[in-house]
């Protein structure tokens, strides 16, 4: 089995999101390269570059927030191409205690070891991360 089968694509973006709703860092980190991006298109570019800028983001994301869930309501996984979409609803409360709902979208770039290499966040509302 290779690392960039349709299911283990799926598995691990579905991983991603279940793990950032747990809290669960550990996890959620060990499913990116060292050399990753993560980018908040819609927060102006702003780009978090490497392992350690990416879960400090996630860290404050995570604390700052009293509950959140990220519905996938679709997934599209191109496994020759190394590359996954995802369409969810974010459900969150930040410590402001105001709910946010919005429609968001990701795309994900995998490296060769099936690792998120590369994070494109487009979100529908004014963005809790960065």
């Amino acid at each position: 089995m290779t690392t960039n089968e349709h299911n283990t694509l799926s598995e691990t973006i579905t991983t991603y999101f279940t793990s950032i709703d747990a809290g669960d860092l550990r996890t959620t980190m060990s499913l990116f390269s060292p050399t990753a991006t993560f980018t908040v298109v819609t927060a102006g570019n702003v780009t978090f570059t490497g392992r350690d800028a990416i879960q400090a983001m996630l860290d404050d994301f995570i604390t700052q927030s009293t509950s959140m869930e990220h519905r996938v309501m679709s997934m599209i996984v191109d496994e020759k191409a190394g590359k996954v979409a995802t369409q969810q609803r974010y459900i969150g409360v930040p410590e402001d205690g105001m709910q946010r709902d919005m429609l968001n979208c990701n795309f994900f770039d995998m490296d060769d070891k099936g690792r998120i290499e590369k994070v494109l966040v487009w979100m529908g509302g004014g963005s809790p991360l960065g």
